[in-house]
């Protein structure tokens, strides 16, 4: 709607996952410039239906306009299965690295660096190639923040119904694009990602009610990954 996009909870709590991710996005230490700020909202349907949601700005600026990772191959007749087969996790990385230097000329080592551990934290299944991006402009690329986070923390109920054991759904739920495997691709490069522990234990706290099962996700994955703690 004009320069808002929303997502509303309408199939699961993508909605509240993305505000969510978000809240945990700004507790760190990403820089503000890779960060999509999202605030709560509801969101009526046909004058009558009502879902919780969440919504945010359009961070692109006049004249700038998103190009994925998937155009960009595709543009250079790269086939990212290709770019998988016969290479470890770190060396595909790497190589897409490599590719998006020679062709935008941006070094996005540390942008993987943050990126696939945030991802693997925030349990984010739909990392695919059309939500990886760059914004292209009148003076050439710039990176995009980082974006579309709604299926996290198990936010698709009919995958994960919210009677299903937590520990069952953490055993099925798939990182992408260079690994099926979470800690695989947050592990694969050296990162700087951390996170503030005691607000994030705040922010649980203060929302525990309306979080419903997203607040033991969180704990669990911060034991999980507590190497990105501080």
């Amino acid at each position: 709607m004009g320069n808002i996009w929303g997502k509303a909870n309408k199939f699961g709590y993508e909605g509240l996952a993305e505000w969510v991710a978000y809240e945990m996005i700004k507790r760190s230490n990403i820089p503000s410039s890779l960060v999509v700020p999202y605030s709560q909202c509801n969101f009526i349907e046909n004058d009558n239906i009502e879902y919780l949601g969440c919504y945010s700005e359009d961070f692109l600026l006049p004249g700038e306009s998103l190009i994925t990772l998937h155009r960009l191959l595709e543009s250079y007749g790269v086939k990212f299965e290709d770019v998988l087969r016969d290479q470890s996790t770190r060396d595909s990385i790497l190589f897409i690295v490599e590719f998006l230097h020679k062709m935008t000329g941006l070094n996005t080592l540390e942008y993987f660096s943050i990126m696939l551990p945030l991802d693997a934290f925030l349990l984010n299944e739909d990392r695919h190639l059309n939500n990886i991006a760059f914004i292209h402009g009148p003076t050439g690329y710039r990176l995009c923040p980082f974006f579309d986070h709604g299926l996290s923390l198990l936010s698709d109920i009919k995958d994960y119904p919210l009677n299903m054991p937590i520990d069952i759904a953490l055993r099925n739920v798939k990182a992408k694009p260079f690994s099926s495997n979470f800690s695989k691709q947050a592990r694969a490069l050296e990162t700087t990602l951390q996170f503030n522990r005691s607000l994030v234990l705040q922010f649980i706290e203060e929302h525990d009610q309306g979080l419903g099962r997203v607040s033991k996700i969180l704990k669990s994955q911060m034991r999980r990954y507590e190497y990105l703690f501080i």
